[in-house]
């Protein structure tokens, strides 16, 4: 049985290796994605502000963004939580027969100037855009299409099953006649010998930094399956275990997507905020401030966020419903706590990834586990060398 482990962990992590290395080293790096974004693009992100004067409100703000936005793309949505000295930052749609030139306007709050567009992660030799290509990378190798998420996900399915079977091995054999406890015959698997030769720290590197960190590595790999394998491998287990409202997907796409505003958006506004009103009752929510309204014409629904009580971040509102665009009927739900638990669960999953919680020191940590990931791969793949060449070695020294 331990035989057939350490082969699955041997090729296995071999197979994942190279995918390991660029997941953590892409995800120490995006943890931190927004501040770096910030101090790439400066005159993008965070334009001067003029004292005393106020923003625009968030209505014409809009109309400014698509009065400069691309030929062919759409502003669709109002921003509520631009902080002052930053830039606002709209998403742009692209109408069917247009090519995606860019998905994301950034405009000075204050006087409507276009600060500039960029297509997002469209090249990582750009200034604008290297850091969303370091993201595309992280979730799904720059890939186009689903062709990425899938291999990842696989990728992140026998990391998962990998997670249990490394932890398995560290294990101490079982000893029936053994002259020490079972934890002072683990011990060593914790630990570093750092006087020992460069294979054996190597080797104690390997095991040691898995055991260290094996809950959070494990928090990552299963959550890797949630993102890429969201619909083929996370919910069908998952919903076994616990109940989940998939609500927010559940509304089917229209015939012919919406061509014009269904109302002015003052009146969108509106109505989402009574919508929302009644929904922060029924689920006894305090609303902290607005965060996005934003119109989905393929599936004829308004998106309206906020921060509320429920929510695990403390920078962006991620508490959300979904309104018909006509009647202000509400379709669907996200509640990142207080609602089923599965939700609850994927939602702490996904935040404990990105190092969404906690604040500044998890982030730190998060960055940190990326790079040990990578750490952790490449000592694997050196302890593997390292024995093909021993066994090299025996094989030409039998033959003389």
């Amino acid at each position: 049985m331990r035989h057939a482990l350490v082969l699955w962990h041997r090729w296995v992590g071999l197979a994942m290796a190279l995918f390991l290395v660029l997941a953590g080293i892409t995800g120490a790096v995006i943890t931190f994605e927004e501040d770096i974004d910030d101090w790439l693009n400066p005159s993008l992100r965070r334009p001067a502000w003029q004292a005393g004067v106020a923003a625009m409100s968030v209505y014409r703000l809009r109309e400014k963004a698509q009065q400069q936005a691309p030929p062919g793309t759409v502003v669709d949505e109002l921003v509520f939580n631009t902080k002052p000295g930053h830039a606002a930052m709209f998403r742009l749609t692209s109408t069917p027969a247009q090519a995606v030139l860019a998905d994301q306007l950034f405009i000075h709050p204050q006087t409507g100037k276009l600060l500039g567009v960029r297509l997002y992660g469209d090249s990582l030799f750009q200034r604008k855009t290297i850091l969303g290509f370091i993201f595309r990378l992280h979730y799904s190798l720059a890939l186009p299409g689903i062709t990425g998420h899938l291999i990842f996900g696989i990728v992140a399915l026998f990391w998962t099953l990998d997670c249990f079977i490394a932890f398995w091995l560290t294990l101490p054999r079982t000893q029936k006649q053994a002259r020490s406890g079972f934890l002072s015959r683990w011990k060593p698997s914790w630990l570093v010998k750092w006087q020992a030769s460069v294979t054996r720290i190597n080797f104690d590197l390997h095991r040691a930094f898995g055991l260290w960190l094996c809950t959070i590595l494990l928090i990552f790999a299963w959550s890797s399956v949630m993102f890429n394998l969201r619909d083929q491998v996370y919910l069908p287990i998952m919903s076994k275990i616990l109940p989940f409202d998939l609500s927010w997907r559940s509304v089917p796409k229209l015939d012919q997507p919406l061509e014009n505003l269904p109302m002015p958006w003052p009146q969108a506004h509106r109505m989402a905020r009574r919508a929302m009103q009644d929904f922060a009752h029924t689920y006894q929510l305090h609303i902290d401030g607005e965060d996005k309204l934003r119109l989905d014409r393929q599936r004829g629904l308004y998106m309206y966020s906020v921060h509320s009580s429920a929510d695990l971040r403390e920078d962006r509102g991620n508490t959300a419903i979904l309104t018909d665009a006509h009647t202000g009927e509400i379709k669907g739900k996200w509640l990142p706590t207080r609602g089923e638990a599965g939700n609850t669960f994927s939602n702490w999953l996904g935040a404990l990834h990105m190092g969404q919680v906690f604040g500044l020191p998890y982030r730190i940590f998060v960055s940190f586990t990326g790079i040990v990931l990578a750490v952790i791969s490449i000592t694997g793949v050196l302890i593997w060398s390292k024995k093909q060449r021993t066994k090299s070695t025996h094989k030409t020294a039998s033959r003389h």
